[in-house]
């Protein structure tokens, strides 16, 4: 052939591919705007309702973002509503409100405070998220990467309550349905009202998680055991779900125990047939049942999952199917 002809066809190669690439490239622009911060404009506020002085400022998203842009306008106006009324309740005069914004491919957040000047100032929060590709409202369980983190929440709190009794209040339960979050391209962060946790000024107002520490396995219900007593305990194949988990599980034979680890440490040691564990070298409480060990597995009840292991939980759904929860991090 020619070296023309080849040069010829040549071009005409790379050209076809620079104008596939080009329309491959602006199809996704298209169908996927991603969130830029010439999509909103910021909106001053300066008004008086029903008693009460409202200033500062909210961003309002322009028509540039997309077809969903007035429902999540809409979103921002609840949001700013449902601040100024519980600021009314408390009989505040005055209300300011900032923003803030973090964004990834994934998820936008749009926060939004409130800071009601009243006898003793308090600040509340809000937030709207969504998919900066269609818009799409974000849920917390979605954010979580369609995990329910509630269990991890309220462990959490839990753990800051053992820390620090006189700090936070004993009986709070995490309403983590439309609790206030942002995402990070690392962590998901919960943001809770100024004294929702605590009475103390200053205290904690926000639980992050590590995206990558959240952890989940499940288990059929032909993959365990129940015990032959009484009881009915569910007896679970130790090794199985915790590595699933991303803890370390090893059998020591001269001691005939078993040592759960986490990051190469030690965390737990079981021995089969004994009531007990020992919890960083410390002999603690006694389990459910004694560990069994059949088939060359350990057999440990369910309870060991989430009152022994740190931030950890389960459910079991209508099939007998268990899927477990955990957090590799800790508060």
């Amino acid at each position: 052939m020619p070296k023309i002809v080849k040069y010829a066809l040549s071009m005409i190669f790379c050209f076809t591919v620079l104008i596939v690439a080009v329309y491959a490239s602006n199809g996704r622009v298209a169908s996927a705007p991603i969130w830029q911060e010439t999509m909103y404009e910021v909106e001053s506020l300066n008004l008086r309702q029903q008693g009460l002085d409202i200033r500062g400022e909210v961003p309002v998203i322009l028509e540039e973002f997309g077809a969903s842009y007035e429902n999540l306008n809409q979103e921002i106006e609840n949001a700013v509503n449902t601040l100024a009324e519980g600021t009314r309740r408390i009989r505040a005069r005055h209300v300011t409100f900032r923003y803030e914004i973090e964004s990834t491919n994934e998820v936008v957040s749009i926060v939004i405070y409130a800071t009601a000047r009243a006898v003793t100032d308090r600040t509340t929060v809000l937030s709207v998220n969504f998919n900066p590709r269609n818009g799409n409202l974000v849920t917390l369980t979605q954010a979580a990467r369609n995990r329910d983190i509630t269990p991890l929440v309220e462990g959490k709190i839990a753990e800051m309550i053992r820390q620090d009794p006189a700090t936070y209040y004993a009986a709070f339960t995490a309403p983590a349905t439309g609790q206030a979050f942002y995402v990070t391209n690392t962590e998901l962060v919960l943001l809770f009202d100024e004294f929702q946790l605590s009475s103390v000024p200053g205290a904690t107002s926000e639980i992050r998680f590590v995206l990558d520490s959240i952890r989940e396995y499940t288990i059929r219900n032909d993959e365990y055991r129940i015990s032959n007593d009484r009881y009915a305990i569910r007896m679970i194949p130790v090794r199985r779900v915790l590595e699933g988990l991303g803890y370390g599980v090893r059998w020591e034979q001269s001691e005939g125990e078993a040592i759960i680890t986490l990051n190469g440490q030690a965390v737990i040691i079981l021995r089969p047939g004994e009531n007990n564990y020992q919890l960083n070298g410390v002999l603690q409480r006694s389990l459910e049942t004694a560990p069994l060990l059949t088939g060359g597995n350990m057999y440990v009840p369910i309870s060991f999952f989430d009152q022994i292991l740190g931030l950890t939980a389960f459910t079991v759904d209508s099939r007998g199917d268990i899927t477990f929860i955990t957090y590799l991090g800790r508060a």
